[in-house]
């Protein structure tokens, strides 16, 4: 048995751009669809007269679907096939939007939320699996922080998309009624590119989970500061002395910086290792937010700091998957980013009350501290892991 579970031959470079259109071209339009639902459902809950609070927990609802729904994904794929799941996936979250248009009822609000975050977690966790599973060891790196740096994108042109149309509830929901249908076309067209991700026998899932703690303790690290900055930056910096509008700027900063410098981590990757790279993101990620509290506010040197700690710090995730990808594969792969979806949707639901309650505790800069202490754990982890390993590949657990 090798390190890793399956040999690939190394396609040409032609070839790796092939095998990444379909996932990248089904997760950038997906990530505008999900970009699009935060503000719009907000907006349209406003409008009905619900409260802030009642607006919070109906969004707190999508990354609970996905928590739920995460775990039944490598079942589903057996008894579907993983290309037929995620179609379903696709006009499922179209069929969702059309149900926010169709109905007022808070309770069936609440149903289709969850709903939605089922339909997105099978998507993220079904290409992410395609992706790593036909990539090669000389371009996985950049092949997955690509596909990342898509989603990102996605993401920032999703609540532009409600701007532009001036804020037309109508106009942004047709959009993302229609966008998951998109979709389909390199769904359809790259078929016979998506792999089985499934094995025979028994899955060993206690094996894996314990040989992956050090990369859970990175994506758990990721997924709370995305979910923190999100929604805690922009009150971060005026709290900071930030002049009004200013905080949404430094997380629009933020966000371009994932967009941007994700690519470059991932050539880094393919060029010196994956567990090194991740070393150097997760690094980043505790510096940024150690000295979160020394440039906010500090002059025009603060929006480049904000875009590579953004960026560098949130390369961690892809990097993870460029892990996995070079040491897994078939339904052992499947079950490994089932366990980081699990993971992303648990940092997604308690980061920010976690952050919110150092604020409370320790002051404006006690979401840098909370960042800070999750970030030096990842990374302690990390760093004992790859010494220990000397940077072998996972296993294959028996």
């Amino acid at each position: 048995m090798t390190d890793a579970l399956t040999e690939r031959r190394e396609p040409p470079p032609a070839g790796m751009v092939r095998i990444a259109i379909g996932p990248i071209a089904v997760i950038g339009v997906f990530g505008m669809t999900l970009g699009i639902t935060y503000p719009l459902l907000a907006r349209m809950l406003e409008s009905n007269g619900a409260s802030s609070t009642v607006i919070g927990l109906n969004g707190a609802m999508t990354p609970l679907g996905m928590i739920v729904t995460a775990f039944v994904i490598p079942a589903l794929v057996r008894r579907t096939g993983a290309w037929r799941l995620m179609v379903g996936a696709s006009a499922g979250t179209s069929a969702v939007m059309v149900m926010f248009g169709l109905t007022d009822s808070l309770p069936v609000w609440f149903v289709l939320r969850a709903v939605l975050g089922a339909c997105a977690v099978a998507m993220f966790i079904l290409s992410e699996t395609w992706i790593s599973e036909n990539a090669g060891e000389a371009y996985r790196g950049r092949l997955l922080t690509a596909y990342t740096s898509v989603l990102a994108l996605g993401f920032c042109v999703g609540p532009a998309i409600l701007s532009l149309t001036g804020n037309s509830v109508r106009t942004a929901l047709a959009f993302a009624v229609l966008s998951p249908v998109i979709a389909l076309v390199p769904l359809f067209t790259e078929r016979s590119a998506v792999p089985r991700m499934e094995s025979s026998g028994k899955a060993p899932v206690t094996a894996l989970v314990r040989q992956m703690s050090a990369l859970l303790a990175a994506v758990l690290a990721v997924s709370v500061f995305d979910a923190v900055t999100l929604q805690f930056l922009p009150l971060y910096g005026e709290r900071s002395g930030l002049p009004t509008g200013q905080g949404e700027l430094a997380l629009t900063v933020l966000l371009l910086g994932q967009v941007a410098l994700q690519f470059p981590l991932g050539w880094l990757a393919d060029r010196i290792g994956g567990r090194s790279a991740l070393l150097l993101s997760l690094a980043a990620g505790t510096a940024g937010s150690l000295l979160l509290p020394l440039i906010m506010g500090s002059g025009g040197w603060m929006w480049p700091l904000v875009a590579i700690w953004g960026g560098i710090a949130f390369s961690g995730y892809p990097l993870v998957l460029s892990i996995l990808g070079a040491d897994l594969g078939g339904q052992n792969l499947l079950l490994a980013n089932t366990a980081f979806a699990v993971v992303w949707g648990v940092g997604g639901v308690v980061g920010p009350p976690y952050a919110g309650a150092a604020m409370d505790l320790w002051g404006t800069d006690g979401m840098a501290w909370s960042l800070a202490s999750l970030w030096i754990l990842a990374l302690v982890a990390a760093a004992f892991t790859l010494v220990r390993h000397g940077g072998r590949a996972l296993r294959s657990p028996q």
